[in-house]
């Protein structure tokens, strides 16, 4: 398994909880594997794990499931770019991802 398969089953995956559960499960798996883009991998499962933690046990609409979905949709598009990317692009993506996830994703 590596992020490529884990978001493209992300982004095919029905609405809900149990898609940001099984990126974050995946991400930090792959931790493990890739140890070089762990900091990558981290920032991605963090994200997905707070939407399902604000979220799991509540009734959500899937229009906001949508919105939430693109928004992590775009991260893992980042993410794909950095892993693949010199450390020094890899550092910049990387801060790109966390920056947009603090100040401009306020919903989860």
């Amino acid at each position: 398994m590596n992020l490529s398969d884990i978001t493209q089953r992300f982004e095919s995956s029905l609405g809900g909880t149990d898609a940001f559960k099984e990126l974050y499960k995946g991400a930090y798996a792959l931790m493990k594997s890739d140890p070089e883009n762990a900091a990558v991998y981290f920032v991605l499962a963090n994200a997905a794990q707070a939407f399902v933690l604000q979220y799991e046990d509540q009734g959500i609409s899937g229009e906001f499931v949508d919105r939430a979905k693109a928004v992590m949709a775009e991260f893992n598009r980042k993410a794909l770019d950095a892993v693949n990317a010199n450390p020094e692009k890899r550092f910049h993506m990387l801060s790109e991802i966390a920056y947009d996830y603090e100040w401009n994703t306020p919903d989860f």
